[in-house]
């Protein structure tokens, strides 16, 4: 009796692991789905920047890094050793105490450079957002020594603007609405116009937006919140061969599928591996993919 109870126990026990290994590995090459909810938290909150190289196509075109840091109130801040006395609030945000983030601020940081290009091309960019992931504004600026392109986006007043910022010249402002961005053909006129271009040149550059494949523009939705945003991504964990081993990791596929691709594979600690977007331009985590 005493060795039937055993064997039933252990039975028990490697049918219970059995399952719990198919339900994290078992699901093949494709994965198990996720709640996007869940990739996102890890990229948001992990602690670690991410090294980047930029390629187009099979050709490296420059690197980037990308850091999420989280913002929160010094008050609301408390080291697990020191429920009174004072808190170093930088410690605290490094060791991951914040008890409650208020936003999130996401930098890129990175340059480029073609064969025919001694110069290289830098770009900065800052997304903010809200406790509750919704993007507030955004800030970016792409040029070289003496040349730089500002970018400037709010969620709250629906605008967006283009500033041309060069050295002994004033500097120009372009600025659309939201509503305006839906149509191509009305935002490039109005940036073809007050740029001072002439009627042909205005002409053929509308020409080619229209030639362009892929070219989409994607309608807000009705409901602004999070969980729409992403109600048509997918996420699903999966495996990433790297090197002589397999390494299990998470994956992202935006809404529009292969007409407008966009995919983000990242590791368990929510460091980003790998971002696929059109037109063959790929992110790569080389420090980690070529170990």
């Amino acid at each position: 009796m005493k060795h039937g109870w055993l064997l039933l126990a252990g039975g028990f026990w490697l049918v219970m692991n059995l399952l719990l290994w198919r339900s994290e590995y078992g699901a093949g090459v494709s994965g198990n789905p996720l709640p996007v909810e869940k990739v996102l938290s890890r990229i948001l909150e992990t602690p670690d920047p991410s090294e980047l190289d930029i390629y187009l196509g099979n050709e490296k075109k420059g690197s980037c890094r990308w850091m999420v840091v989280q913002v929160g109130e010094e008050g609301m801040v408390a080291a697990e050793n020191d429920r009174e006395g004072d808190v170093d609030l930088e410690a605290a945000e490094m060791a991951g105490l914040i008890q409650d983030i208020h936003a999130y601020a996401i930098s890129l940081d990175g340059q480029l450079q073609w064969e025919d290009q001694p110069r290289r091309i830098r770009f900065m960019i800052q997304l903010d957002l809200s406790s509750d992931r919704q993007w507030v504004s955004l800030d970016g600026k792409v040029g070289m020594a003496g040349t730089w392109v500002h970018i400037h986006a709010r969620r709250g007043e629906e605008t967006f603007a283009i500033e041309l910022d060069e050295e002994d010249a004033q500097t120009a402002r372009i600025e659309w609405s939201f509503d305006e961005l839906r149509d191509p053909e009305t935002a490039l006129a109005k940036l073809t116009s007050l740029s001072g271009l002439p009627p042909l040149a205005v002409s053929m550059i509308l020409g080619s937006v229209k030639s362009l494949p892929n070219m989409k523009v994607v309608d807000r939705p009705s409901d602004p919140s999070p969980e729409a945003g992403f109600a048509a991504w997918k996420a699903a964990s999966d495996w990433l061969n790297v090197a002589h081993s397999r390494m299990r990791v998470y994956r992202m596929d935006g809404p529009y599928g292969e007409d407008l691709p966009f995919k983000v594979t990242i590791n368990r600690a929510g460091e980003i591996l790998l971002v696929e977007l059109p037109r063959g331009l790929r992110l790569r985590n080389q420090g980690v993919l070529e170990l």
